[in-house]
């Protein structure tokens, strides 16, 4: 009974593979593939330490910011503090780490005329932040936009009609040193 049960769940998650080919995954599908279970090493996480910064005499949250490259609103955060434009020299402050650098571009994968989204994380507070689109057809830059406060840019990315398909391109950099790339693909 055992090599019998064996050889139809050898033969289920074989037909299984195939199903890569399949649209959405079908309820007998999610079933057989629960049979097979893989062990998956434990990921280990590194969290950049908090940096604890002395305020001197001049210091703004806004230069603390700059320096650290972290927005002012995650320093306020970190300290609890309740009048973020009343810093005292010689007071500590914890200085979480700055956020990674990310550029998003939503859908990544669309139809010619359709919309794109951009969207950057990560870059200086205030930062001037240009996106630069590389098509099968050329290069569009477009006008430069500001960073939030908490270092994120968003921008709309229409593409034509008559646009060619294939892959796009899309750099994000910053008069602050700001700089990151990504793609999507036009079917």
């Amino acid at each position: 009974m055992q090599a019998v049960t064996a050889v139809a769940t050898f033969a289920t998650l074989v037909a299984g593979c195939g199903a890569s080919k399949k649209s959405p995954a079908r309820r007998s599908d999610a079933a057989t593939s629960a049979t097979a279970s893989t062990t998956i090493p434990p990921t280990t996480t590194t969290v950049a330490p908090i940096t604890t910064y002395r305020v001197r005499r001049g210091d703004s949250l806004t230069t603390i910011a700059r320096q650290f490259r972290v927005p002012i609103s995650a320093i306020v955060r970190a300290n609890h503090l309740t009048n973020p434009d009343r810093l005292a020299e010689g007071q500590r402050l914890r200085i979480p780490p700055a956020p990674p650098v990310e550029l998003v571009v939503r859908p990544s994968v669309g139809q010619r005329g359709q919309a794109f989204q951009l969207r950057l994380t990560g870059a200086q507070p205030s930062e001037s932040i240009t996106f630069e689109i590389r098509s099968p057809k050329g290069k569009f830059t477009g006008p430069t936009h500001r960073a939030s406060t908490d270092g994120a840019v968003a921008s709309i990315y229409q593409t034509a009609f008559a646009d060619p398909t294939g892959t796009f391109d899309v750099t994000a950099t910053g008069n602050q040193g700001t700089s990151t790339r990504t793609i999507f693909v036009l079917r």
